[in-house]
């Protein structure tokens, strides 16, 4: 079914589309989608074939590979905002990663695909464009970052970075939610070196590892003898990450009497050191993660709620490894070329060392992997991680914790029924409402059919 070009369009003219890709094929295959929508398709396979058309004629929608042969399309994205203001953009590579994702949108794109295209994705991104023919650009960041430590290209991976480029410009607190290992404090960092805060400080906490008071003393400070010890007066961590960014990990562990106070520098943006009757103003962009279920916690009485909903203006949950296992080649070299880097090494791994990899669980997830990884460059008998080595390395893991590969599955099959038939009960409770239901079990619509497909849920019908 071809679609008429209509709401973008201006009196009625065809909605005209620029595609700037240096592989003809995805050229070619791109030009008849757009045509068979009925949509009008200029294709230029490089910068300078792309300048002309622009100069020639209004584009409403550019669609931007990142790396065009020896050019760079997000420098070109800039030309191309230059030419045309309102010209919405669309950037395009198979090799995402948060600078990238970053740097596309601080630079005005309006959407950012990964490759390979899906028809349907790409689809809904050009009618998005179509229904909003005034683009708004966002400020371009004068700086960007060197390479983040972030690795990974899978979809679950990609929304991260969307997640993250779109957060990092604004003043929002945002809560980081993900097991332990995940890198919650990697993107942490991302966000901050995205940020017009990024020539600040960033201070990480873990809030876990200190009792109550120590904590207090370290984020809030202390005036001389405020307690038994305090010899003299100390600035806390919110005085000297002041105008930066302050990332307090594991912030399920604070007490209810810590959270009231921590509750009142959010609201108030001042602090008061201990021992001490005066206010100091601080202005600290707050950042905060978890591995634990918050809204629990909340039910239990362990965590304010007001707090929560003050820290969590945007959440960003991060996948475990095992929910992006196709990021674990990629994951594995880069850790294996930082161990090469550090050592004056030259250690590889072979491709069936690395599906081997991919067919492990990994509970203690990025991080058990980066540790797997030195253990086994260090070790290796040649320079050469073989299937072996790794074979072994899994039956050693087995033997330290009996039954640990064994029971994965079962325990991941126990944990998705217990999961299937709560969203079950809650779709009752909703009358099949999926909007409703969705609310009540604190996710996303979409979230909802992404776990209903993985769980056999059928969302049409009427499950008992």
């Amino acid at each position: 079914m071809t679609h008429s070009g209509g709401t973008g369009s201006r009196m009625g003219e065809q909605f005209q589309v620029l595609v700037v890709d240096d592989d003809e094929s995805i050229g070619r295959w791109l030009n008849a989608v757009l045509a068979a929508e009925g949509y009008s398709c200029r294709v230029a396979r490089s910068v300078e074939e792309a300048e002309p058309l622009l100069r020639e004629q209004s584009f409403e929608l550019a669609l931007l590979d990142i790396y065009l042969g020896n050019a760079n399309g997000l420098e070109f994205l800039e030309k191309l905002k230059a030419l045309q203001p309102d010209c919405n953009c669309v950037m395009m590579t198979a090799h995402a990663s948060v600078e990238t994702v970053a740097r596309s949108v601080a630079g005005g794109a309006l959407e950012y695909l990964s490759k390979p295209l899906l028809i349907d994705e790409l689809l809904a991104v050009v009618h998005r464009a179509e229904a909003r023919p005034q683009a708004v650009p966002l400020p371009p960041q004068e700086a960007f970052s060197p390479e983040s430590a972030i690795v990974g290209r899978s979809p679950k991976m990609l929304e991260v970075y969307r997640a993250v480029a779109r957060v990092a410009p604004s003043t929002a607190s945002v809560l980081i939610t993900g097991a332990s290992g995940t890198g919650k404090e990697l993107v942490a960092r991302a966000i901050h070196e995205h940020s017009p805060r990024r020539q600040k400080t960033f201070t990480p906490i873990n809030c876990g590892s200190f009792p109550e008071t120590i904590l207090e003393s370290e984020l809030f400070g202390h005036e001389k003898g405020a307690f038994t010890g305090a010899d003299s007066s100390r600035a806390g961590l919110f005085e000297a990450s002041n105008g930066g960014t302050l990332f307090l990990d594991e912030i399920s562990e604070t007490s209810p009497s810590f959270q009231v106070k921590l509750l009142r520098v959010v609201q108030e943006q001042q602090i008061r050191r201990l021992g001490s009757n005066t206010f100091v103003p601080v202005d600290v962009r707050i950042l905060a993660a978890t591995n634990k279920d918050l809204s629990a916690l909340i039910r239990s009485g362990q965590f304010r709620e007001d707090l929560y909903y003050r820290l969590s203006v945007v959440t960003i949950a991060l996948p475990s490894l095992e929910e992006r296992a196709e990021d674990i080649p990629l994951l594995a070299n880069h850790f294996l070329a930082r161990f090469n880097e550090r050592n004056q090494r030259q250690v590889r791994i072979d491709e069936e060392a690395v599906r081997v990899l991919t067919s492990m669980s990994w509970p203690g997830n990025v991080r058990e992997l980066e540790n797997l990884i030195e253990r086994l460059a260090i070790f290796s008998a040649t320079r050469e991680i073989t299937a072996d080595e790794v074979e072994q390395e899994k039956a050693r893991r087995v033997a330290a914790v009996p039954g640990t590969e064994q029971s994965a599955s079962t325990l991941g099959g126990k944990l998705q029924e217990i999961e299937r038939q709560e969203i079950l009960r809650v779709l009752r409770e909703a009358k099949g409402n999926k909007s409703l239901a969705a609310r009540k079990l604190g996710i996303e619509r979409k979230t909802l059919y992404e776990k209903a497909k993985r769980l056999a849920i059928d969302l049409g019908g009427k499950e008992p």
